[in-house]
């Protein structure tokens, strides 16, 4: 019996103790948010050539997530944060990719030095991504980076969600950042399918006035040697130039791959735009190309034309035709996409 009642005393001891902390880490606490998007479109697509083609009408998620994210003021000049978001289908409730429900999810810390991440990483922590990172501050969407109209990892191969992570911002110079990454993208096992190679990505960045300029370049290493046709390295430079209402833009750059005698070693890519913005209203206009590594002859080519119109500043109408030459050897693959639809920010 007095066993028993050490133990209960020990544990009312304990909870007391825990309450009495709670209130303190709680104050500790700057900031806590729930935030998120959902971005819906009903589009219709339209496979093949007029003269022999299939036609698709559908509603489309376009990247929806919901995320918490926070930091706490640790004092001088020292703060952490974390992060945890996850993707979602909107038009079916269901999680955007079963196998990896969450999108990021990291803990860091951020100082006079820079910033630190640690976990799965994308453009949305406090270190960014040293390639998408890249891509958003250069290259306008039309409207969304996702479903029809999605560039920056088919097209531009910007390496955004990484797992096994660790990131590094710097501080601004003169107008100049630093991005850094290195990661293992996975066990390559069953209950992690990433493959398993080593990977560092790195970013050069500048903003100043009209212009925004930036370098990338990333490479991959696995013991033993990479498998055939795995990506190798890559580099990738970008600028542009703003005008009072037209931003102007170009980014390009090369994937190179371990490749073989019918596939190629060098994957050249790039894009050409603009983005118009008056009053509510927001035109752009992309033009792109790939190279397709399966082949030696083979390109793709994507153009797209985006609208929108903020009815608020989280809440807006949009609309886009998006035309995907996805292998220029085979007509019967290219895909035409009309879309309307509407995204909100909570």
């Amino acid at each position: 019996m007095k066993t028993i009642k050490k133990r209960h005393a020990l544990a009312a001891l304990t909870a007391a103790a825990v309450l009495d902390a709670t209130p303190r880490i709680a104050a500790a606490q700057d900031s806590n948010q729930v935030y998120g998007q959902i971005r819906l479109t009903v589009n219709q697509a339209r496979t093949g050539t007029d003269q022999r083609h299939s036609d698709l009408t559908e509603m489309r998620d376009n990247a929806s997530r919901l995320g918490f994210r926070g930091r706490e003021d640790l004092g001088d000049g020292m703060a952490a944060f974390y992060g945890l978001e996850m993707g979602f289908n909107a038009d079916t409730g269901s999680f955007a990719d079963p196998n990896v429900p969450f999108r990021n999810s990291y803990v860091g810390l951020r100082g006079s030095l820079g910033a630190l991440a640690l976990g799965r990483l994308d453009s949305a922590n406090p270190t960014g991504s040293p390639l998408y990172s890249q891509v958003t501050a250069i290259v306008s969407f039309a409207p969304n980076d996702a479903g029809a109209t999605a560039i920056g990892t088919s097209m531009l191969n910007a390496r955004n969600r990484t797992s096994n992570s660790i990131g590094y911002a710097s501080p601004r110079f003169g107008g100049f950042d630093m991005r850094a990454r290195a990661y293992n993208r996975g066990a390559d096992t069953i209950k992690e399918p990433e493959d398993s190679a080593n990977s560092f990505d790195l970013g050069l960045n500048y903003a100043e006035g009209p212009i925004k300029a930036g370098i990338g370049w990333a490479k991959d290493h696995r013991d033993g040697g990479l498998a055939t046709n795995e990506f190798d390295s890559k580099w990738q430079a970008g600028l542009l130039y703003s005008f009072s209402m037209v931003d102007l833009y170009a980014l390009g750059g090369r994937d190179s791959y371990n490749n073989t005698a019918k596939t190629r070693a060098d994957v050249n890519y790039w894009v050409v735009g603009t983005s118009v913005s008056f009053d509510v209203h927001r035109v752009t206009l992309n033009v792109l190309q790939r190279d397709v590594q399966a082949s030696l002859v083979a390109v793709r080519k994507k153009q797209q034309l985006g609208y929108q119109y903020a009815l608020s500043k989280r809440t807006e109408l949009q609309a886009f035709y998006d035309r995907d030459q996805v292998d220029s050897t085979k007509p019967d693959l290219t895909v035409r996409t009309v879309g309307v639809g509407m995204r909100h920010d909570f």
